[in-house]
């Protein structure tokens, strides 16, 4: 019985042994756990910068120039039921326009042709004003105290501007792209009429003789 003390004791430190040994693996193999954070974590968009907007416009768009030399013709409706026929002819810098109807009204004017502008003006206060679209001329013509808007499109010879002047009589034609004629002769005396036919060659018969009109150019003075 002596002999089981010492076997004994050395039993339970063994087995004491044996369960510390289980309980620090058991520590080692225990999962680490997350400690909670406090603040959660946000994702902050970035800010968005300003937008740029694209700015109108203001300058006026850059005007198209003439042709060195070229010329337009339109027709101007009028209350009266007929029309107005209008001539412009340009060359370089400078333009002279001619307006009629074939009987009695007539107007010719003259002026600057810059930077695609008409700026032109005439007896009796008459006056034009357009500008070059690089297609044809628009504009706005005055005259007698009355006022029309036009656009006179781009002609080809033998369509233009034709003149003759004799013993103070002038007669003035436009002939336009398809032919026609109309035309105004001014007496010494300031009187108008028709003026005499035109032929496809310029030519006329002008009291009782044949003439050859004149091709008017812009920078022609007439009137």
């Amino acid at each position: 019985m002596k002999r089981l003390g010492p076997l004994l004791t050395l039993g339970a430190v063994a087995a004491l042994a044996i369960v510390l040994l289980v309980v620090n693996m058991s520590k080692e193999t225990e999962p680490t756990q997350a400690k909670p954070n406090s603040m959660s974590a946000t994702t902050t968009a970035p800010a968005a910068g300003p937008t740029t907007q694209p700015q109108p416009t203001t300058g006026t768009p850059a005007a198209t120039p003439f042709p060195v030399k070229a010329d337009y013709i339109g027709t101007i409706p009028v209350q009266s039921g007929g029309t107005i026929t209008l001539s412009i002819t340009v060359q370089g810098d400078k333009a002279t326009a001619y307006a009629c109807d074939g009987k009695s009204i007539e107007s010719w004017l003259q002026g600057s042709a810059t930077n695609g502008s008409l700026r032109l003006t005439g007896k009796n206060d008459a006056r034009l004003e357009g500008g070059f679209d690089g297609r044809a001329v628009n504009g706005t013509l005055w005259i007698g105290g009355k006022q029309w808007g036009f656009t006179a499109a781009p002609v080809q010879p033998p369509a233009g501007l034709y003149v003759y002047s004799e013993g103070g009589q002038r007669q003035s034609w436009i002939v336009d792209a398809n032919g026609g004629v109309t035309g105004v002769q001014r007496a010494a005396d300031g009187s108008t009429s028709p003026a005499p036919a035109l032929a496809t060659d310029a030519t006329a018969i002008v009291n009782g003789k044949k003439i050859t009109a004149n091709k008017v150019s812009g920078g022609d003075s007439v009137g």
